[in-house]
């Protein structure tokens, strides 16, 4: 669990059903009222922590009574027992953030019931890929996708077991700017590119996008069972060879002519940027991919839809 995030989820839950919401003083992360209902709550799946959160009694001043509050403990950990909290996991957090959304949306509030339930084992019907709340690893800066295991398997054209990988690459932006003046030549240097080179092969990625300034990044959690792909290629060596091809790019030939006596001679000058005139903003990001094992090994970039023409993740440790 991703504790300020669990926090900020179930207080905007409580702020939707119109709560005052406060924040916690270490025993708990949040204090809501309602005219004389007061509700404290603890997002944590650290059973010691949860333990002592049961066993106390929590009383605040409403006017000129003191009243017991209720408490609400928030787990992904669907083993634990709180007796005498309301006790939420993922079902209640997916059901009341989703009729929050709605609340919003048509500028209503949010009816919570707030009822003490036992909590049943979870019981595992079927096996699939597809992470839950209580299933993420690491966090790393990701390519935000757009295509699914159910879109990818209709791209691939087979069935098989899912993987997710994800591949290292370079996301940068190269920025020219200035100008240079030989004799009567004024070398103008203003220009811009994106791109995305592969961390591992050092190649351009081949995502059909006309403008890779437009690629979104967020940094997330990925499922745990994934595998993180090391990169391979150095982001100094890459700048290396980003700014070379750059200034390439932007070298002119200038003609330049000569009088001698009665004879005139041309010479060209190739005239570059200098390091000054060349801004490189250059940043590791993963791309991620869904792979397909079935009678072939199939993977497909989930930015675009675009099937890889090679396999990226042989002899890669899982992380």
């Amino acid at each position: 669990m991703i504790h300020n995030r669990a926090v900020e989820i179930v207080r905007n839950i409580f702020e939707s059903a119109s709560y005052d919401v406060e924040e916690g003083d270490g025993l708990i992360d949040l204090s809501a009222y309602l005219d004389d209902e007061c509700i404290v709550v603890l997002c944590s799946d650290e059973r010691g922590k949860i333990d002592e959160f049961n066993k106390k009694t929590i009383k605040v001043r409403l006017g000129d009574r003191t009243a017991e509050c209720q408490k609400l403990l928030f787990t992904m950990d669907n083993t634990i027992r709180a007796e005498n909290c309301i006790v939420w996991g993922h079902s209640e957090l997916s059901k009341y953030s989703g009729q929050a959304a709605v609340a919003y949306v048509l500028n209503e509030y949010l009816a919570l019931d707030l009822k003490r339930e036992e909590r049943k084992p979870a019981v595992q019907e079927y096996t699939t890929s597809r992470p839950t709340l209580d299933d993420y690893g690491p966090e790393i800066p990701l390519i935000n996708a757009s295509i699914t295991e159910d879109k990818a398997r209709k791209i691939a054209g087979i069935k098989g077991d899912i993987r997710r990988l994800y591949i290292p690459h370079y996301l940068f932006r190269c920025t020219g700017s200035g100008e240079k003046q030989y004799k009567t030549h004024l070398i103008d240097f203003n220009a811009e590119e994106s791109g995305l080179i592969n961390a591992i092969s050092g190649t351009p990625a081949s995502l059909e996008i006309p403008d890779f300034s437009r690629i979104e990044v967020s940094t997330r959690s990925v499922p745990t069972g994934s595998k993180i792909l090391k990169p391979e290629k150095e982001k100094k060596d890459t700048e290396d060879i980003i700014f070379k091809s750059m200034k390439e790019k932007l070298t002119r030939n200038v003609r330049i002519s000569k009088t001698e006596g009665d004879t005139i001679s041309y010479e060209d000058i190739e005239v570059s940027p200098d390091k000054e005139n060349l801004k490189i903003e250059i940043d590791l990001v993963y791309l991620p991919v869904i792979q397909i094992r079935g009678s072939k090994i199939v993977e497909i970039e989930t930015f675009s839809g675009s099937i890889l023409k090679e396999p990226m993740d042989d002899g890669v440790e899982l992380l």
